[in-house]
């Protein structure tokens, strides 16, 4: 069931839809025990709730919160809520669904 939610996930996002979801190329690390980790240089795809839960066929999501999804492999994804409404190169905090805090930055550097 899980396979089959992420593979139509993916499909839903991919496809040629008139929404304002789009794909990005972000450093993203997560909050350790002992710290951040190192940086992951990953495109990511930044959405609204709205469309993510219209893309998931459900009602999971905050529809006016910015969320951040990165697919890590075919069936592993991480689901990012983020902060603020809005994404920098800076950087901004975020919580994905299992409580691990991230920071995602748009930039191109990843440290």
């Amino acid at each position: 069931m899980r396979n089959r939610f992420f593979w139509f996930f993916l499909l839903a996002l991919t496809a040629n839809h008139a929404d304002a979801a789009e794909r990005e190329i972000v450093c993203a690390r997560y909050q350790t025990e002992y710290g951040w980790s190192n940086g992951y240089k990953v495109e990511a795809t930044i959405l609204k709730g709205s469309e993510l839960n219209r893309a998931t066929r459900s009602y999971d999501y905050s529809s006016y919160s910015i969320y951040v999804v990165i697919f890590w492999s075919q069936n592993q994804a991480s689901i990012i809520e983020m902060d603020l409404p809005y994404l920098s190169s800076f950087g901004q905090e975020g919580e994905d669904q299992q409580g691990r805090k991230w920071e995602i930055a748009k930039t191109n550097l990843c440290f």
